[in-house]
């Protein structure tokens, strides 16, 4: 049974997991990395591992959720300094694609076995709940875009919110579509995003 840890030593540990998490994420992947592996890297054993999070599948739910709030702020901070349509909606959508084909948290997400094994990991209705708070952010964004003359009149809530989905599914078909071919592309769709949007 693993011994208690004082408040301060709790708190150091489990930033410390959450760091060596960021860490193996990013060279190994969610399914390559054992709770073995964070537990050695942290310096605690592996039955300590388990006063911190339920599962390792816990700790990278963690992770992506933190990873999605900084997004989050970015995305913000962009509709909030925007003043030119066809600027600000450029920059938004760059912002989500490099967030997801460029972030060590949110790149897995491109990965489809990562993301086949994350969605198989995920808690009964976890999956639901997390597209619900998609939509609702991604909507409150939409709002303020048009409060802000930023996006045309008659926008569909829905195809908006389903912009963040298909940044991902471009990312996720990386492969098929090709190295070479793969940001030329991105870049194509990015536009035909801002002329569908831009008033």
């Amino acid at each position: 049974m693993p011994r208690a840890f004082t408040e301060a030593e709790a708190e150091h540990i489990r930033a410390r997991l959450l760091e060596v998490g960021r860490a193996h994420l990013a060279t190994t992947g969610f399914r390559k990395t054992s709770v073995e592996a964070l537990t050695r890297s942290a310096g605690i054993s592996k039955g300590s591992f388990y006063a911190f999070f339920a599962s390792k599948e816990a700790l990278w739910l963690e992770l992506l959720g933190a990873a999605e709030s900084a997004l989050r702020g970015d995305l913000d901070r962009i509709v909030e300094a925007g003043d030119e349509p066809r600027a600000t909606l450029r920059a938004f959508f760059r912002a989500l694609f490099d967030a997801v084909t460029e972030h060590p948290m949110l790149r897995a997400l491109a990965d489809p076995e990562d993301m086949a094994w994350l969605l198989r990991a995920l808690p009964p209705g976890a999956l639901d709940e997390a597209r619900r708070d998609d939509d609702v952010y991604f909507a409150a964004v939409l709002r303020r875009l048009r409060a802000r003359g930023l996006v045309r009149r008659g926008v569909s809530t829905a195809a908006f919110t389903a912009i963040p989905a298909a940044a991902l599914a471009i990312a996720q078909g990386r492969a098929t579509i090709g190295e070479d071919a793969f940001e030329p592309f991105v870049g194509f769709q990015i536009e035909a995003w801002v002329d569908a949007l831009a008033p």
